[in-house]
Parts: C-alpha cells; sequence; structure tokens
C-alpha cells in the first residue's frame, strides 16, 4: 500500500472511532434535565413546573427589602399566635399546597410528604405539629426569619415560608404562606440520636 493511501485509510479509522464513542456517549450518557423552558426574563422557580420573573435582579434597587422582611416577620408572629392557641382551621390556611412536610417521627434522611390540601392537613394535624415543634415554633424569634425575594425561612429551613409579590415594587405588596414544615429537624441532635442508638441494652438473650 502506498503511504499516501495507508494515511487517508489510518484517518478514516480514526474518524470512524471517533464517532462510534460519540455514539456510545450519546445514547448512553443520562440526559440533564434542563428544566422548564424559561425565557430570558425568568428563571425557574421553586416548583419544579414553573418559572419566576426575575424580580430581584430586575429591581434589586427598588425591592423593598425591610419592609419585605418586617411583613415576613408579622405573617410568623401570627402563625406563632395560631398554632399556640391551636387555631387549626387557620393554620391550615396560612399553608401553600402542596405543602411539603416531614412528621416529627421520620428518620431524617426521609423523602417529604406532600398534602394537597388543607383537609388533608388536618387530618394529620398532630404528626406534623408535634408539641416539639409547637414548642420550636412557640420560642422562635420572628426577628430571626430571613431569605430572599421569594423564599425565607427559621433555622436552617425547619419553617419554610413562599413569598408572593404583586405590583411594582417599591410599592408592591407581598403575600406569605408556609410551604415546608420539616418538623423531624426540630430539637433532634443527630449525635444524640447515634448515642441514644448504641447505648440501647442489647435485646438479643
Amino acid at each position: 500500500m502506498r503511504p499516501r493511501n495507508r494515511y487517508i485509510t489510518v484517518v478514516a479509522v480514526l474518524i470512524g472511532m471517533a464517532a462510534f464513542v460519540i455514539g456510545i456517549i450519546g445514547t448512553e450518557l443520562p440526559r440533564i434535565d434542563p428544566g422548564p423552558p424559561c425565557w430570558k426574563e425568568t428563571l425557574p422557580a421553586q416548583i419544579a413546573t414553573e418559572c419566576r420573573e426575575l424580580e430581584a435582579q430586575k429591581a434589586s434597587a427598588t425591592f423593598p427589602w425591610e419592609r419585605q422582611r418586617a411583613e415576613a416577620q408579622d405573617f410568623f408572629r401570627q402563625f406563632q399566635t395560631s398554632v399556640a392557641a391551636d387555631r387549626r382551621e387557620e393554620v391550615a390556611g396560612m399553608m401553600m399546597y402542596p405543602l411539603r412536610v416531614k412528621y416529627y417521627t421520620d428518620p431524617r434522611p426521609s423523602d417529604y410528604r406532600f398534602l394537597q390540601s388543607a383537609d388533608e392537613l388536618l387530618d394529620v394535624y398532630d404528626m406534623v405539629f408535634h408539641q416539639s415543634v409547637k414548642d420550636y415554633i412557640a420560642n422562635y424569634d420572628a426577628g430571626e426569619v430571613w431569605g430572599n425575594d421569594y423564599f425565607l425561612q427559621t433555622g436552617t429551613g425547619q419553617i419554610g415560608i413562599y413569598c408572593t409579590t404583586t405590583g411594582e415594587c417599591p410599592e408592591c405588596s407581598f403575600e406569605f404562606k408556609v410551604k415546608i414544615i420539616h418538623s423531624n429537624l426540630i430539637y433532634r441532635d443527630p449525635v444524640n440520636e447515634v448515642l441514644d442508638e448504641l447505648l440501647k441494652p442489647d435485646a438479643t438473650p
């Protein structure tokens, strides 16, 4: 075989191998979900199938951060009052559904449970609002509620509050709803849980 023909053959083989490898990668590697097809003026929201406006990015100079936080804290104080008074229907009306919850007794790595309505929450109210959860809510300093333009929380996310902004800022208005109740993070020290498990008496004979 002439050198030139040999060179052409080698190049053709390399091109064929590259195409084969690309074909394998394209068919066997998992596809990355790009999320919802949001336009350039929006970005994915907390709810996976929705987009939200770039409110904070577009209006950062006019967004009333201090007023929003103050109103969020007032909302949390009302939430504290309603929970403490055991006004269950009122508490259920302060939720955003589907509500993401974990029962106090759920293991830490457990998945969220989704409650679709106020009636579903009322059916399992005592499992969501365990006495330790009520104590946590009552004792939490509302002034420590913090977050961004659309999501605020207590501590490290034990209670999550969704904020809906309506109108043009700085005159915009806010509506707050509890979106997450992460009960099994409340007053549960993972170190103590492990130690308790290790110190349990051996039940085997």
